[in-house]
């Protein structure tokens, strides 16, 4: 695989008729500036915007309703895309523009084709559909966010659609599994869907066999018309009336037991803010050995003081509050579930009682007579039918899932694995060393799956640049072994308050050895004196404090807009 270098980067403010040029070159990248609310966040964050991510602005970038085009680099050749709100388009070869709506699967799977990421997840309420997840899955493993990324890997975006999605995703961008792999894995997980399917289909089949045979045993009907007029009269009076009791308790089941189930979902929704916040609390509180939290690359300090850290309890206790009142809401809904399922069995009970009625009225007469003429022989063959036409496909799924369930056997290469983990290994050992950081953890038995376990001994300065190691041995993990195509590898550093020569050589002099014309590195950090070795031989992009955007570059470049946007 080859990768994705951003070359040009044009954006447009609609509302405040500014706009802005960018440009960026292959290896390193620098956006600089002598402030720390100069825009460099922002800049860092629009290209992977133009690809379809979902960033996090703040408001007031947001109401500037910007417009992009990003112009790339992909196996040689020049790549357009542009993207005004959710609309993303994408011009061919011939120069035609092809638009789609971000966050759609069209959208995804023709991204996810471009970059060659072939990971599939499954849906959280479907979990027999798996597809294609958004760009921020791809380049989750490339982009730090300047404050997210720092505290967790792998966390610079706010992803809640699917469950436990890291450790797939990475399983894909380091080389454990394949496309092909999670296309048959996906196949196999609608094949099982299919046979649970059936196995419904044929439970409800020989119930409702079971029904005929309970109200409808083998009678036969009257001899006179005038008790056959009289029986059929009295059933027809008595059915539509317990019929009509029966659906209205029916609608109301339905309804209910559609409340109880978005009501147990957003329990589970809330009881994960609340252990999410308790991590993060512990995290701060226990992991923390200091009240800042320190930039691996410039030492820049972070409050992590009692007050922020009380933010997160009071954050949790609302959380569990929201827990509780769903919890109450729960039991009541579970209440009406049952009385009216007792009302169900209120009205079984009265056809019972009908059924009564017609032998007392006729020893020959029962409920059974009525349905036959009304085609029970036929629901009965229609039962059978079907039933024998899902056990037939059962077979046809089981078989078909034994062969794909020996074919995904064979897709997964223990070896390739461990030999991938020990390169993984080697380069965490280099970067420890250059670093001169002493790991807590050993590295002989570390793999790219243990981002939580990756802590280094020496407080929370040293854990913080191991993240950094994590994400430059990951990937250079990526770049040796080609699973997709090798994206830009974004560093937003933290805001600078204090930043120490110390701090800066050797992860400067790492990130110049590892920004090759092969690849690129863009790198977020205040300008500071210590930073001349990172600025040697780079690609600088220098912020001042006007805006990120300016009025002369919007009456420079309107006229492109308008033709990109026509």
């Amino acid at each position: 695989m080859s990768a994705l270098i951003f070359r040009t980067l044009y954006v447009q403010s609609t509302t405040q008729k500014l706009a802005g040029r960018f440009g960026f070159e292959a290896g390193l990248n620098l956006i600089t500036g002598a402030d720390n609310s100069i825009g460099k966040s922002t800049l860092a964050r629009l290209p992977l915007w133009a690809l379809g991510c979902d960033m996090a602005f703040d408001t007031d970038w947001k109401n500037f309703d910007v417009r992009a085009l990003l112009k790339f680099e992909l196996d040689g050749r020049e790549h357009y895309v542009t993207r005004h709100r959710d609309e993303w388009r994408i011009r061919a070869d011939d120069g035609l523009w092809t638009s789609y709506e971000v966050g759609s699967d069209e959208f995804e799977k023709k991204f996810a084709s471009l970059v060659g990421f072939g990971a599939k997840l499954p849906r959280r309420k479907e979990p027999w559909i798996h597809e294609v997840p958004s760009p921020e899955h791809y380049f989750v493993a490339f982009y730090v966010d300047q404050m997210r990324g720092w505290v967790e890997p792998l966390n610079s975006f706010e992803i809640y659609k699917y469950e436990n999605w890291k450790g797939t995703v990475l399983s894909f961008h380091v080389g454990y599994r394949s496309a092909e792999y999670f296309n048959l894995d996906a196949e196999i997980a609608k094949g099982k869907q299919a046979v649970l399917d059936d196995a419904d289909l044929i439970d409800r089949y020989t119930k409702a066999v079971d029904v005929l045979d309970l109200f409808a045993p083998e009678e036969e009907l009257p001899t006179t018309d005038v008790e056959l007029d009289s029986a059929i009269a009295d059933i027809q009076g008595t059915m539509v009336a317990v019929k009509r009791r029966e659906q209205r308790a029916l609608a109301v089941l339905r309804a209910k037991q559609e409340e109880l189930e978005i009501t147990k979902v957003q329990i589970g929704i809330a009881k994960a803010a609340v252990e999410a916040l308790e991590k993060d609390y512990d995290y701060a509180n226990d992991q923390l050995e200091s009240d800042v939290l320190i930039c691996p690359l410039c030492a820049t300090r972070h409050d992590n003081t009692l007050l922020e850290r009380a933010s997160l309890l009071q954050d949790r206790a609302d959380a569990e509050h929201q827990v509780q009142k769903l919890t109450e809401r729960q039991s009541k809904i579970e209440a009406v579930v049952n009385t009216t399922l007792r009302r169900l069995d209120t009205v079984r009970e009265d056809l019972s009682k009908l059924n009564r009625r017609f032998k007392r009225l006729d020893r020959d007469v029962t409920l059974k007579s009525i349905l036959e003429s009304m085609g029970t022989d036929s629901v009965r063959r229609r039962a059978t039918s079907e039933t024998n036409e899902a056990r037939k496909r059962q077979r046809d799924y089981n078989k078909r899932l034994y062969t794909q369930r020996q074919e995904l056997a064979e897709l997964v290469d223990e070896d390739r694995d461990e030999t991938i983990n020990r390169y993984f290994r080697s380069e965490l050992r280099e970067l420890c060393r250059v670093l001169r950081i002493k790991p807590g953890f050993d590295i002989e038995t570390a793999t790219p799956l243990d981002f939580r376990k990756l802590v280094a001994v020496g407080g929370g300065a040293d854990s913080t640049r191991m993240r950094l190691v994590y994400y430059l041995a990951l990937h250079r993990v990526i770049q040796h072994y080609k699973t997709e195509v090798l994206a830009p590898l974004v560093l937003d550093t933290p805001n600078q308050q204090d930043q120490g020569v110390l701090n800066y050589s050797g992860v400067a002099a790492e990130l110049k050895r590892r920004a090759t014309d092969q690849t690129q590195f863009i790198i977020c950090a205040t300008r500071h004196q210590a930073m001349s070795q990172l600025e040697q031989d780079s690609h600088v992009i220098e912020l001042d404090e006007a805006q990120l955007l300016s009025k002369e570059a919007f009456d420079r470049y309107e006229h492109r807009f308008n033709d990109w946007f026509a």
